[in-house]
């Protein structure tokens, strides 16, 4: 019994000077805005967290190329970028917009990254839905045609480097004269995202 007791406290001393789990070195968090409500963007600190079922599987999709769009440049990034795009848009530049670019029925399984808005290819087919999306993008339609001096940088990603949902719409975006530069490729991910535990949001 007293061995156990021993144990018992030996384990929960242990478990108080776990380290923190940290993004970077001297980087555990930044506070982000999500729809209006402060988020602490984190890794879990949890240190027995695991990736989530759903992205165990390896059978699905196609790999997709790391500079899929060339010759326009489109830049890949990754997550270390994508925490600086979060921190800036909370911090008040609203020059630049994180879109998931997914169905809402992969949302609510996985949740999304903080700051996010939904919005993927479907919603560019039509010229009325395009009207909308693009206001979203700081885009407006002028004397028949796009105006993208206003255009907004877009943060684009869908569940991971082997999804084409992301790819898709810049490749739209890109047929629809959308500046190249403004484009951003999150080629990890939703997978990437919760590999490393970062904060996500349902809605």
């Amino acid at each position: 019994m007293k061995k156990l007791l021993l144990l018992s406290l030996l384990c929960i001393s242990f478990a108080g000077l776990a380290k923190e789990v940290l993004i970077q070195k001297d980087f555990k968090s930044v506070n982000v805005i999500h729809n209006g409500e402060p988020v602490d963007l984190q890794r879990n600190q949890d240190r027995s967290n695991n990736i989530m079922k759903f992205y165990q599987g390896t059978w699905r999709g196609k790999i997709q190329p790391m500079q899929p769009f060339k010759p326009h440049p489109v830049e890949t990034i990754a997550e270390l970028e994508v925490i600086h795009y979060i921190d800036q848009i909370s911090h008040g530049d609203d020059s630049i917009l994180i879109v998931d670019s997914r169905p809402q029925s992969a949302v609510m399984i996985t949740g999304m990254i903080p700051s996010a808005v939904r919005i993927n290819s479907k919603q560019l087919l039509s010229h009325e839905a395009r009207l909308k999306a693009f206001k979203t993008f700081g885009v407006k339609w002028v004397d028949n045609q796009w105006d993208f001096s206003q255009a907004k940088t877009l943060v684009l990603y869908c569940n991971g480097f082997w999804c084409g949902k992301s790819p898709r719409m810049i490749r739209k975006l890109l047929v629809l004269d959308y500046p190249a530069d403004k484009l951003k490729y999150y080629r990890g991910g939703m997978q990437a995202w919760r590999s490393v535990g970062l904060t996500t949001v349902k809605k």
